[in-house]
């Protein structure tokens, strides 16, 4: 078959890249023409196809309605088409093919043929699904990082901290976090409950060293109506509160000898009765505690039982004092600021001094001090400094020293050198972070680290 103009239109068919193919538009679409490209794109050749093969049947079951409503929609309005499907190549393979042709109508519109090229995107397929999956895959790594927002830092020892969460939230193991007051215990304990296959179910907090001794036990595995004074109806305690949830028992350091075998009783299996009830009870929930004392001292005090204690710590978690992180004492400032944003004061920021000296105060009462001295801030608009940040904790260290014997602006220099080494070391050398801190721009950095040859 030759053009006007002379082309051997077969060979010029034959060399495109893929399959030139016509079908009849009866029920299986028969194929009347199909190039050589056949052979890359399905296995077959030419004459085997035209023969043998039907091509409704080698498209996959699960895309044939698809294909079918599209080619059903066509008119002489509106002839072309194009269809992503896979085939069944003649190994038994499947391929992601894409189908690019027009139908072909008689005078009185019904459609007689469609013709086209079909090339092979399987590659191109692959990829796209494996982005797709990746793309699950990280919605699902941001809706898990969404869990941990509360828990502010990009140090590396909150990042080591996520990770641990992340891992302790696919288990069901007894977790024991400690840490000092006001570091997040909760939060850390709510976030590997909400990351977890229990996140539907109740997260409940008990505050132990609240509740007077002679209530733990109602506390802890409920009543039953009738059984003491004032006691007019059945009522769950702390344990089947917790039932397929996670029970979180902070300070747990102060339960009593007697109690915690009671609550091992529990723990292990055996279960409990309510006070007034006969019946033996059991509870199915993920056990995470809290403390800001030693529990190991605590064994070797004898205030707390050695089996007690390996039955609560399968797994610990210690939270890190913020002075070990004052690199995140910005994001906190910047978090705890947004946040009020959304209240009534007319107060949005504070000034860089102010800034820089919370960024080296250690911070004895952690986050919760932190953001305590904040909301005083942003309530009263100023600060009195030495009763909110006594000035015997801050960090000696990162206060630049001068010398006497050195005229003034040489002590100027040696202060502001070193002030910037401090401020470039907080920030792990990160030129963007220390400028935001100094409250420089990058460029008044660079001169000031070129100047003082800062490396």
């Amino acid at each position: 078959m030759h053009s006007p103009l002379g082309i051997d239109l077969d060979s010029l068919i034959d060399h495109l890249p893929g399959m030139a193919f016509r079908c009849l538009n009866d029920k299986e679409l028969t194929i009347q023409y199909a190039s050589k490209g056949s052979v890359e794109i399905l296995g077959y050749e030419p004459h085997e196809l035209i023969e043998t093969k039907a091509f409704r049947k080698m498209v996959h079951k699960d895309d044939l309605a698809r294909n079918s409503k599209v080619l059903n929609r066509l008119s002489i309005q509106s002839p072309k088409y194009r269809l992503i499907y896979r085939v069944k190549t003649a190994d038994g393979r499947n391929k992601w093919v894409c189908e690019e042709g027009v139908a072909l109508f008689s005078k009185s519109g019904e459609m007689k043929y469609v013709e086209g090229l079909i090339t092979d995107i399987t590659d191109h397929k692959i990829i796209e699904l494996e982005l797709q999956q990746e793309n699950i895959r990280l919605k699902s790594s941001l809706g898990q990082r969404y869990q941990l927002e509360q828990l502010i830092g990009k140090s590396e020892q909150m990042q080591n901290l996520y990770d641990l969460i992340l891992k302790l939230a696919e288990k069901g193991s007894s977790v024991v976090i400690t840490g000092e007051s006001g570091t997040g215990k909760e939060l850390a304990a709510h976030a590997i409950h909400s990351l977890s296959k229990r996140s539907q179910k109740s997260f409940i907090p008990v505050n132990c060293g609240a509740i007077p001794e002679n209530l733990l036990e109602r506390e802890f595995f409920g009543h039953c109506k009738g059984s003491f004074s004032g006691a007019t109806a059945d009522t769950p305690g702390y344990f089947q509160l917790a039932n397929e949830g996670t029970l979180f028992l902070d300070e747990v350091g102060e339960i009593s000898l007697d109690f915690q075998i009671k609550l091992l009783r529990g723990l292990d299996g055996i279960g409990y009765t309510p006070i007034g009830g006969k019946k033996l009870l059991k509870s199915d929930f993920r056990l995470i505690c809290a403390t800001n004392r030693d529990l190991k001292q605590l064994v070797r005090q004898g205030k707390m039982r050695e089996d007690f204690y390996y039955r609560i710590n399968v797994v610990p978690v210690k939270m890190p004092p913020l002075r070990k992180r004052i690199g995140d004492i910005p994001l906190l400032i910047d978090h705890f600021l947004q946040e009020s944003r959304d209240k009534t004061t007319s107060i949005k920021d504070m000034p860089t001094t102010l800034r820089l000296r919370m960024e080296t105060y250690s911070w004895p009462g952690n986050v919760r001090q932190l953001k305590n001295v904040i909301d005083r801030y942003l309530t009263l608009g100023s600060l009195q400094l030495e009763e909110v940040m006594p000035i015997k904790n801050f960090n000696a260290d990162s206060v630049p020293e001068t010398q006497q014997n050195l005229e003034l602006a040489q002590n100027v220099e040696n202060f502001e050198s070193k002030l910037i080494r401090s401020a470039l070391e907080q920030c792990h050398w990160r030129k963007g972070d220390t400028a935001s801190l100094l409250g420089i721009t990058m460029r008044t950095l660079q001169r000031k680290i070129k100047k003082y040859k800062i490396h």
